[in-house]
């Protein structure tokens, strides 16, 4: 059974890829890279774990009596953590003794200074992504605004997550609950840290990205931390934990830029959807004279058969995704070191060695899958396996047997996934988007 890889035709690809730069998700990458979007995940990510431990400092002191693990629930109910991992949480965050008001008073003050830092690297952020020049002193002041409003409405949430919380079907609440806040939040943020510069309905597709993005990282957060932090404990100890939490902050830095970046393209777009779109919903500075709607330039954008195109691979990739975690989960001796974006390069390399090597090992095999009427592909798949796992340190392989199975729980993942997604697969669309 050969795993299933899809090959651009080479011919098309320079057409392609000028048209895809060209296209709105090209610009917004272009916008993204323009911002310094890697650089500013990582400065962000780094300044907020900075803001994250005198917070924790000035919680734990003031906590009530016989409340000094209040942070070590929080993060432990957070991640939805269990056994060995939540007791090294609780372990690490669980302070003990009386709070002292000197330690309270520079632990508020730390967190006032480290915070202010972490709301100014945000509102330099959304204004390279909007364009807005930095206000002086004026910039500084909206800047703790903007502090002291984010950490109003994180309390605000928690309440009312602890409200929900024990209402029946928590979790089937929780999810637009996490979506309203975030709209709200992620909306009023920027407009304050833009000096209330850019209108808010200009604010409100970037904040709806963003809340969105950050309800589904919260979903895969109780999925792929649990076994992070236990997998980084057991490794590094109390150290791992801080790992994660890195880890985590910098997956949620991303979301916040990346979602600037589209919204501020979505909010500079001329293209006759985007315009449409904003009038229609009156996401548009109603100061401002409204925009005429252009005429469509011949051979710019994405075509519809580009977009099918573009799906049919993300598809791919993320089935393959999906089978590589279904094997490593499912057969003994295969494991995948790290979260959801390990898998994506794991099986994005399993999937060039497919294209790679795979005809020439059919080739060189084809007499024995006839002879055994093709059971003999799946050890070619392992050997493709053995290989990818030879390449990357993140996958691992005890040896063949491991290797041949996993090829097969592979492919019969991808065959069912391609079984339910065959009639989108077939519908082939063509002429200008």
């Amino acid at each position: 059974m050969k795993t299933p890889v899809v090959v651009l035709p080479s011919e098309d690809m320079a057409a392609l890829s000028t048209r895809l730069w060209g296209s709105f998700l090209g610009r917004c990458v272009r916008r993204f890279l323009m911002m310094g979007g890697i650089d500013r995940c990582l400065v962000i990510s780094s300044q907020a774990f900075t803001a994250l431990i005198p917070l924790l400092i000035l919680i734990s002191t003031l906590a009530p009596a016989g409340r000094a693990d209040i942070i070590a629930d929080a993060i432990v109910t957070k991640f939805g953590l269990d056994g060995e991992s939540a007791d090294a949480v609780e372990k690490l965050f669980t302070t003990a003794g009386a709070p002292t008001s000197g330690l309270s008073v520079f632990s508020a003050l730390l967190l006032l200074f480290s915070g202010v830092s972490f709301t100014r690297r945000v509102q330099a952020m959304y204004r390279a992504a909007w364009g807005q020049e930095k206000k002086g002193v004026r910039s500084g002041v909206f800047a703790a605004v903007g502090l002291v409003l984010l950490l109003l409405e994180v309390m605000v949430l928690y309440e009312i997550r602890a409200l929900v919380r024990g209402l029946p079907l928590d979790w089937l609440w929780m999810l637009p609950i996490s979506v309203g806040a975030g709209l709200v939040l992620w909306t009023s943020i920027p407009y304050v840290l833009l000096d209330r510069q850019v209108h808010w309905r200009r604010l409100f597709v970037p904040g709806a990205v963003a809340a969105v993005a950050t309800a589904v990282l919260g979903v895969a957060t109780t999925v792929y931390m649990p076994p992070l932090v236990t997998k980084y404990t057991n490794q590094f100890g109390l150290f791992g934990i801080t790992i994660a939490l890195i880890g985590w902050l910098l997956a949620g830095s991303g979301v916040i830029v990346a979602s600037a970046a589209v919204g501020a393209e979505f909010d500079a777009s001329h293209e006759r959807w985007a315009l449409r779109f904003k009038r229609k919903y009156r996401l548009i500075d109603p100061t401002i004279e409204p925009t005429t709607v252009p005429e469509p330039i011949e051979g710019a954008g994405l075509s519809r058969g580009d977009v099918v195109m573009i799906v049919r691979v993300a598809l791919n990739w993320m089935t393959m995704s999906a089978a590589v975690w279904a094997a490593t989960a499912i057969v003994p001796g295969i494991d995948v070191s790290g979260g959801p974006v390990t898998y994506l390069g794991v099986s994005l390399l399993f999937g060039l060695v497919n294209a790679v090597l795979g005809p020439l090992l059919y080739y060189v095999a084809l007499p024995l899958s006839v002879f055994t009427l093709g059971l003999f592909a799946l050890v070619v798949n392992g050997c493709l396996l053995v290989i990818t796992a030879w390449l990357t340190e993140r996958l691992d392989i005890d040896g063949l047997g491991s290797a041949v199975l996993g090829a097969l729980v592979i492919s019969v993942v991808i065959t069912a996934i391609e079984l339910v997604l065959r009639p989108i697969r077939r519908n082939e669309l063509v002429g200008p988007v």
